[in-house]
């Protein structure tokens, strides 16, 4: 019985231990950044995944890489999203890697910034 407490014991520890390790660049990707995959963007905050991993945006095009859209990226840090609010005009840099897209250096613009955005996405997140 002592044994079985103490193997109980050792796992839960061990469980503790390896939720601690969480680092807040575990959602970036290890692939190196290259400055050509970078690219300043603006968008409109639609919300935060409920892990605080990555926020959905409506973003204006990408000239030569993509369209205008609606889409979830990975973010660096998640303090980044903590102020932000449904509707908030952002910048962002959006970074591109092998393993996917992730946003990075957010900020909020005035309310009035005008977006390029086609009229399906133009009001998208706004209440």
């Amino acid at each position: 019985m002592q044994r079985l407490t103490t193997v109980t014991g050792s796992i839960l520890i061990l469980m503790l231990l390896l939720l601690s390790c969480n680092d807040n660049d575990a959602a970036l990707p290890d692939d190196e950044i290259h400055q050509d995959d970078i690219y300043e963007v603006k968008g409109r905050y639609l919300s935060t995944d409920m892990r605080g991993e990555s926020i959905s945006v409506v973003h204006e095009e990408i000239p030569d890489v993509m369209n205008a859209m609606r889409m979830s990226l990975r973010i660096s840090d998640p303090s980044d999203a903590e102020e932000l609010e449904t509707g908030d005009v952002i910048r962002f840099e959006m970074v591109r890697t092998e393993s996917g897209w992730f946003a990075r250096e957010i900020e909020v613009l005035p309310p009035d910034t005008e977006l390029d955005l086609p009229d399906d996405l133009h009001g998208v997140g706004v209440e």
